[in-house]
């Protein structure tokens, strides 16, 4: 449908193979002498007769054996929508232009990457079925003067296209440094209290998220000033309400001597009528929500004084209350300027939203390293996942998803695979505390291989899922270093990775089962093997390969809790004598651990 509705206004390109490129007038497209990322695929100079003109590339390639179409900070409905359907709107903000197709086997049939990543583009995407094509429509709204485009079809898997394509796109950027805290498990308190949260309250839960192994608070909206009924009709001056934290810096203090840092939510560009600075910001403000009660107005980030006052907030909070960093939410706001004009300029506006976003989060990112005194915090959510954004936060988290495991678990993977050097958190934990202790694991293993955050009172936990959330994240804290900085090897895209491993490179190999028969591969030089098995079934089947060797097995398989179910020993030959890789069976408790030494 889409070439067939664009065909009049478009000419026929280069080609990689069976896959071609078309473009719109005043575009030129050639081959340049550059490699692709580690040699992969063919780089195309894009040049622009007029520069800050409209301008559309269409790629598109034969159907062949494309089963998923894999997009960076969201996911499709379908795995291959068709071309009517699939559209969405990239910005700094707002995924990335880029893209993958795979087969069954989540080998890359063809996969694309457009460097102009900052402004605004519409993509357009999906099997056009007159011409039983997959194609890709870049619109883009200002296109530059000089860009680039990437195809590759090199049938790596998606896992290290994902990495390469990434890499290309964030074309040497400095990430922003990790923060400690970072990689530690947190509470966060949105799904436990809402914007019902107060000093008191948490100072009560301390020890008990402490026990847990929580490395930070997060204290989501509600703490400031007029942070009530669900709106955002208080936010703009971002001091915190005098009655739920009379003294937010004593209460950061408390947290910091338990060893629990404190960050706190932040929504820079909501400016409610309520806040005391609106008569002085409302005029660069023009935009206003009103939807689901939200009531706000949208600051416009292409103004020097929002952008001023915004980093004089983050400077004053850090050095005020002392907080380790800020968790910043609701940026995809500032599309709602896309095309609008810029009345009454002042010195040192701009007229780009994207390049406006770009000075906001540099001089937040300044403001924050300048008045931490540490690495600072800084969480972004999906869909904020461009590689271009990457230098102004070290957390990229999940979208919302309340009690929802599947979905958890896919967006934290989907994360993974385009999270550059930056640390993927999963979404907030809620699960029902009138439940058993295996609702609270599978919650907590669904996001095992991001950092999870709790977001249940540790109080409102029963015995059970207390100590099965204690033992979970106590095992995630000692695997942490493979299950973050590991090289994750997640299997099958379109069923939502049921099994997902993870390897040090030193012997260590953690794997994830999250559906029934799931066969664990296992190299016979594997020297630690840890199975999470998040499946329904009651047991664990791993599938050893070597050189016809014998391996001893020994270990134990725990429950959801931590107590020892079964005490496991066993010599196995890595192969048949038909060659047929050996298979093995070992009884683990739903939701239970499976830990073996492997000796040869």
């Amino acid at each position: 449908m889409l070439l067939d509705h664009f065909k009049d206004m478009l000419h026929e390109g280069q080609s990689l193979g069976a896959t071609w490129i078309m473009h719109s007038d005043g575009l030129t497209i050639e081959t340049t002498c550059e490699d692709g990322p580690a040699s992969k695929g063919i780089v195309f100079d894009v040049t622009a007769a007029n520069p800050g003109a409209t301008a559309t590339i269409v790629i598109g390639k034969p159907l062949g054996s494309i089963q998923r179409f894999h997009m960076v900070g969201s996911r499709c409905r379908e795995p291959l929508p068709a071309d009517w359907a699939g559209v969405t709107q990239v910005s700094l903000v707002n995924s990335a232009p880029m893209g993958c197709m795979v087969d069954d086997a989540d080998r890359n049939v063809l996969s694309f990457a457009y460097s102009f990543a900052q402004d605004e583009i519409t993509m357009r995407y999906g099997v056009d079925e007159e011409h039983v094509l997959f194609v890709v429509m870049l619109q883009i709204q200002r296109v530059p003067g000089h860009s680039r485009l990437l195809l590759m079809d090199d049938g790596l898997p998606l896992d290290e296209t994902m990495r390469l394509l990434v890499e290309w796109v964030a074309d040497g950027s400095a990430p922003l440094l990790m923060a400690d805290k970072a990689l530690e498990p947190v509470f966060s308190t949105w799904y436990a209290y809402l914007q019902n949260v107060d000093a008191e309250t948490l100072g009560r839960e301390l020890d008990g998220m402490s026990r847990l192994g929580c490395g930070s608070i997060f204290i989501d909206d509600g703490w400031q000033q007029y942070g009530s009924g669900r709106g955002y009709s208080g936010c703009g001056d971002w001091v915190p309400d005098p009655v739920k934290f009379p003294d937010m810096s004593a209460t950061v203090r408390r947290f910091q001597d338990a060893g629990v840092g404190v960050v706190l939510w932040i929504a820079p560009l909501l400016l409610g009528e309520k806040a005391h600075v609106f008569k002085t910001l409302e005029r660069y403000a023009p935009i206003h929500d009103d939807g689901l009660g939200r009531q706000f107005h949208v600051l416009d980030p292409r103004r020097k004084a929002v952008r001023d006052y915004i980093g004089g907030v983050c400077a004053r909070m850090a050095k005020d209350y002392g907080i380790a960093g800020l968790k910043i939410d609701f940026l995809e706001q500032a599309g709602a300027y896309q095309g609008q004009p810029l009345e009454n300029p002042e010195p040192g506006d701009v007229t780009d939203v994207g390049e406006a976003m770009r000075l906001m989060l540099e001089r937040i990112k300044t403001m924050l390293i300048e008045n931490c005194g540490q690495v600072p915090v800084v969480e972004f959510r999906q869909p904020y996942s461009s590689p271009v954004i990457a230098p102004y936060s070290n957390i990229v988290r999940a979208s919302d998803c309340p009690a929802d495991a599947l979905t958890n678990r896919i967006r934290t993977i989907d994360e993974r695979l385009a999270a550059g050097n930056r640390v993927v958190h999963g979404d907030m934990l809620l699960w029902d505390v009138n439940a058993g202790a295996e609702t609270c694991a599978a919650q907590i293993l669904a996001s095992f291989f991001a950092v999870p955050q709790i977001s249940v009172p540790p109080s409102a936990m029963s015995n059970g899922q207390y100590e099965s959330c204690r033992f979970l994240l106590s095992l995630w804290r000692k695997h942490r270093n493979v299950l973050l900085n590991g090289r994750l090897q997640p299997v099958s895209s379109i069923l939502g990775y049921p099994l997902v491993h993870a390897f040090d490179g030193n012997g260590t190999q953690v794997s994830g089962v999250y559906a029934p028969d799931m066969i664990i591969d296992v190299d016979a030089d594997t020297r630690t093997l840890i199975i999470l098995n998040a499946s329904t079934e009651n047991n664990v089947t791993i599938r050893l390969r070597g050189d016809g060797g014998t391996v001893k097995l020994t270990g134990h398989a725990y429950d959801c809790t931590g107590a020892i179910t079964m005490q496991f020993e066993e010599d196995t030959d890595t192969f048949r004598e038909n060659g047929d890789a050996t298979i093995t069976t070992i009884p683990v408790p739903t939701y239970g651990i499976l830990e073996l030494a492997l000796e040869r």
